[in-house]
């Protein structure tokens, strides 16, 4: 059943109740779901302002320089990366924000959202592919902490999600022809966007009837939806990379006038379609469904794969009400997801708290931790989609717009599905990916990669201490989620080198950490 409005309108974020200052201990898990690792600096920051006020200092911060603006400063604007056959320019930006960006909640939640949002570099069909994904991971960040309808509604006009759910250029109806909308974008929108595909209570659990789960919307939805999204294209020549910064424009010629219903929404037909593409935005981002439906996911990609409906049912009131009577404002959701008691008191030692680190985390905590960065400044990084020798995963790559895993994904013939619970970065893993994972491990601890690199002088400076090098390195990847027994015995292990290869001993204590389930389900 439904939560009453009462408690739906009193699931504010549950702030911890301590009053204690954070361990580093706590401070290193903390960080490792509000940004994308932890930095020694961060740690000894957090432990000394706070949770709320360290995040809070972080909300403010304006966006950092857009990948936009970097691949201009570094000449990408040229004939030779005009086609989609040369994207590694992309690769380079989206690691030096990961790794390098002061706004780091700010870049994760961007990250997050672009694991919703899909696009994937591959499906833009315009030239300079790569300025259009950079642009779009760019809008997200603008508006990652910022309204949702004013997030949906800039993603819409979008001209690489135009391209990426081929509704750029999109005719309207033709009864001459029988030519209908592409209903694409009208479907993903509604199913991956917003409100999904069974209607939900406040906390995120499918609210049901005759004990089957009741559907959002139906085929007629789709088809009065396409209609909206008729005549969009993009805003000027292609003869300059700025016109994947602007959204896209209006060709009233090809917009559908007819009526559009859809939601149990009407535009009356001869509506313009600014006007009725603003209507279908209210009406989408007005649904109950969008605050648990994209919560949940937000919920996921930071902190746990299976939050409990309590969880859920706090952020979606953050959604519905932000405390002064805003909805949609996703500062506050992503405050009441970090800031939640769940979060920052769970039961450690619960198989059903926690999630995968997805491998692009993964990367991107080691450099962070040990400072790794691009002394030339060209942080030259190759596209790590392979399963066999890198990442199995690499920003802006997925196939679809599915992502690279779905958020209900479960394994088959697991404990994981007897239960019924789901870990989506699992769906990306297999006997391939995880030895592929290893031999990238062991590449990029040894040496680095490209010209990613770290002298890990404050590790090298414990080597002669194996058991205080792994607290080092169990603190800056896994905060206190790293058993005392895990550390032992790798503390052993390490101690078999030679005192005299120090540098041997902090690869070894990284590679046997980094390797550990313990660090691979972030806690």
């Amino acid at each position: 059943m439904p939560a009453p409005p009462s408690e739906a309108a009193s699931g504010a974020a549950s702030v911890p109740t301590s009053s204690a200052r954070p361990t580093p201990g706590e401070a290193s898990r903390f960080l490792a779901q509000a940004t994308f690792g932890p930095t020694p600096a961060q740690i000894d920051a957090v432990v000394r302002d706070g949770y709320a006020a360290w995040l809070d200092a972080q909300l403010d911060l304006p966006p950092s320089q857009s990948h936009f603006d970097w691949l201009l400063q570094q000449g990408k604007n040229t004939e030779a990366y005009k086609g989609n056959g040369i994207n590694a320019p992309l690769e380079s930006t989206l690691w030096r924000k990961f790794i390098s960006a002061e706004d780091q909640v700010r870049t994760r939640v961007a990250f997050a959202l672009s694991e919703i949002f899909v696009v994937g570099v591959s499906a833009i069909t315009a030239n300079w592919p790569l300025f259009g994904a950079a642009g779009f991971m760019d809008l997200l960040a603008e508006h990652a902490l910022g309204n949702y309808q004013a997030l949906l509604t800039a993603v819409t006009r979008n001209l690489s999600m135009g391209c990426m759910l081929t509704y750029r250029g999109n005719r309207k109806e033709d009864p001459k022809t029988g030519r209908h909308p592409d209903e694409n974008y009208a479907r993903e929108v509604m199913q991956l966007f917003s409100i999904g595909l069974v209607e939900l209570n406040p906390d995120g659990t499918a609210r049901l009837a005759n004990g089957a789960p009741v559907e959002t919307y139906g085929n007629a939805d789709v088809q009065g939806l396409a209609k909206v999204f008729t005549g969009w294209d993009l805003d000027g020549p292609e003869t300059d990379v700025q016109f994947h910064r602007r959204p896209m424009a209006l060709n009233g010629a090809l917009h559908s006038l007819a009526e559009k219903r859809f939601l149990g929404a009407v535009i009356p037909p001869g509506t313009d379609g600014y006007l009725s593409l603003r209507r279908a935005m209210e009406v989408i981002s007005a649904h109950p469904n969008v605050g648990p439906f994209i919560g949940t996911q937000l919920i996921q990609r930071l902190v746990t794969s299976n939050p409990s409906p309590a969880y859920v049912g706090r952020v979606a009131a953050a959604f519905h009400d932000d405390g002064q009577g805003v909805r949609g404002n996703l500062r506050a959701v992503v405050r009441a997801i970090l800031l939640d008691d769940e979060a920052r008191h769970p039961d450690l030692t619960s198989p059903e708290w926690g999630k995968v680190r997805e491998p692009i985390v993964r990367f991107s905590g080691w450099a962070r931790a040990f400072g790794a960065t691009s002394n030339n400044g060209a942080w030259a990084m190759p596209d790590t989609t392979d399963n066999t020798i890198r990442l199995a995963q690499s920003p802006m790559r997925s196939a679809s717009v599915f992502n690279f895993f779905r958020p209900r994904y479960s394994p088959p013939v697991t404990e994981l599905a007897r239960r019924g619970q789901v870990a989506p970065e699992l769906q990306i893993t297999d006997e391939t990916s995880i030895a592929g994972y290893l031999n990238f491990l062991a590449i990029y601890v040894d040496r680095g990669w490209e010209d990613l690199q770290t002298d890990y002088a404050a590790e090298i400076a414990l080597a002669r201490d194996p058991a205080a090098l792994v607290a080092r390195v169990a603190l800056l990847l896994a905060g206190d989620a790293f058993s005392g027994a895990t550390a032992d015995a790798i503390a052993q292990a390490v101690a078999t080198l030679p005192p005299e290869r120090p540098r041997d001993r902090v690869r070894a204590a990284i590679m046997l950490v980094a390797a550990s389930p313990e660090y691979l389900v972030q806690k």
